[in-house]
């Protein structure tokens, strides 16, 4: 994970890379120009930190937490860089820790993430 506050090169700098894509073997990808790293365009794209903490607010009547459990959670959401880096982050990654994060501050065995989450990517 980085620091870098990225800034996007312009479409004309778009750089071939390499791709899984069954119809082409490479594509066109956007990349930062300050630190060179290339921009997630997979189908796992991440969430914005405000998609997690409406998720958290709607997890929170499920589970009945608590406003410090809710606090706590999203703190700690808020001070994790991969939540904020939507650059170079994958959705199932956010979804993984996001988890991990909400299970260390109360019992979610209750609750079934996947359907709940419906994170579709």
């Amino acid at each position: 994970m980085t620091a870098c506050s990225h800034k996007v090169c312009g479409k004309e700098k778009n750089i071939w890379f390499p791709t899984k894509d069954r119809y082409s073997s490479v594509q066109k990808h956007l990349h930062c120009i300050k630190c060179g790293l290339i921009q997630n365009i997979s189908d796992d794209r991440p969430r914005p930190v405000g998609y997690w903490m409406n998720k958290l607010g709607s997890l929170s009547f499920e589970l009945d937490l608590a406003q410090c459990q809710k606090r706590l959670i999203a703190k700690e959401i808020e001070n994790t860089e991969y939540f904020h880096d939507t650059f170079s982050s994958f959705g199932s990654g956010q979804k993984t820790l996001f988890i991990k994060i909400v299970s260390s501050y109360c019992d979610a065995s209750a609750i079934d993430f996947d359907t709940f989450l419906q994170v579709k990517q």
